[in-house]
């Protein structure tokens, strides 16, 4: 059962990395969250591509090590459900909050199996 949970918190890895390494690409924000150059949105955008590097450590850290699991697991729960929270707030948008919104639809069984593993233990 360890390399299903190891496989789990590399998903979410690899969920988060785009938008993690985003603000480390020239113009990655940009594109990625359809935003023209010199919005001042970016500044926020960068800050929180900034957040997801932390939760792109805290899961690859959890895949080979169980000690920080549990504040993994919960900063990444609140990351994924809390943006499923804004979105249905806001209407559901279409576009590039949608595609967010897809593909953190991935991290949701990954996070289940995950929470499960760390009541059992």
């Amino acid at each position: 059962m360890e390399t299903a949970e190891r496989l789990a918190w590399l998903g979410l890895v690899l969920i988060h990395l785009m938008p993690a390494i985003a603000v480390f690409r020239p113009g990655g924000i940009a594109r990625l969250y359809c935003i023209k150059p010199g919005n001042a949105l970016l500044l926020l955008l960068e800050h929180r591509s900034l957040l997801f590097a932390a939760i792109v450590v805290l899961c690859a850290w959890s895949a080979f090590d169980p000690l920080p699991r549990p504040a993994a697991a919960l900063a990444t729960a609140i990351s994924v459900l809390g943006y499923f929270a804004i979105y249905l707030k806001h209407g559901m948008p279409s576009g590039a909050l949608r595609l967010i919104a897809k593909v953190d639809l991935l991290a949701l069984p990954l996070l289940a199996f995950i929470a499960l593993r760390l009541i059992q233990i």
